[in-house]
């Protein structure tokens, strides 16, 4: 018999030390909460309605269809999710919908003019321009390419009305967000951070164009920072 006890393995041995790289964001993540620092960071996608510029047209499956609407239809929805987006209707407000049965199951809201200049106002926008600011999936229909759809369609309508231009901000990970918007043919437009330090209403905002040549509007500069009212969130 062996009288020597065996020796312990190294998983136990040894105590497990996190990687380098998550120590540093766990680092950075303290101070900031310490010194009372707010931020956010988001991509700007754009949508040149003026070209031929969506990608495959995505159809829908049999027994969906494609409307307008506005905030009374989506407060009769059956999920819950639709009608809570009943409030972004109203004034300088476009709504598309993708309907199962008759019934609203992804929304997109469209603001354009006044509303979205004060209401939101994070992005700056010309008489000709509208922004993406809301888009919803119920849960059970997704995965099914509603919202890729839904862009196309809504993108038309613009078209038809007479706009040149659509923006929508994701943030920056929302990996999810961005294959929809790059399937549905938008294009990545520039960087957009806020950081926000104590209980201020102003933040400082840093505005990263993808290049001087690339933006839609060209006199907007490639690089620009300023402060503003703008919402963290």
């Amino acid at each position: 018999m062996n009288a020597n006890p065996p020796l312990p393995s190294l998983s136990r041995a040894l105590p497990v030390t996190p990687p380098m790289s998550t120590t540093i964001k766990s680092a950075i993540k303290s101070l900031v909460a310490v010194l009372g620092i707010e931020y956010a960071f988001y991509r700007i996608y754009r949508l040149d309605l003026t070209q031929d510029q969506q990608g495959p047209e995505q159809t829908l499956p049999p027994g969906y269809s494609n409307c307008t609407v506005d905030a009374s239809t989506l407060k009769n929805a059956k999920d819950a999710l639709i009608r809570d987006q009943a409030w972004y209707g109203g004034s300088e407000a476009l709504g598309f919908a993708v309907l199962r049965d008759g019934d609203p199951v992804c929304v997109q809201w469209i603001w354009h003019g006044d509303r979205y200049r004060t209401k939101r106002g994070f992005w700056p926008l010309e008489a000709c321009e509208a922004k993406s600011v809301q888009l919803v999936t119920v849960e059970a229909e997704r995965g099914r390419g509603l919202a890729t759809q839904i862009k196309q369609f809504s993108a038309g309508q613009l078209k038809q009305l007479g706009f040149e231009r659509i923006y929508s901000r994701i943030w920056w990970s929302n990996a999810a967000s961005i294959r929809v918007s790059e399937k549905s043919g938008w294009i990545f437009n520039s960087w957009v951070g806020l950081v926000r330090i104590g209980k201020g209403r102003r933040s400082l905002k840093i505005i990263v164009n993808k290049n001087s040549k690339g933006l839609a509007v060209p006199r907007r500069k490639w690089i620009d920072v300023s402060l503003a009212d703008a919402s963290i969130d």
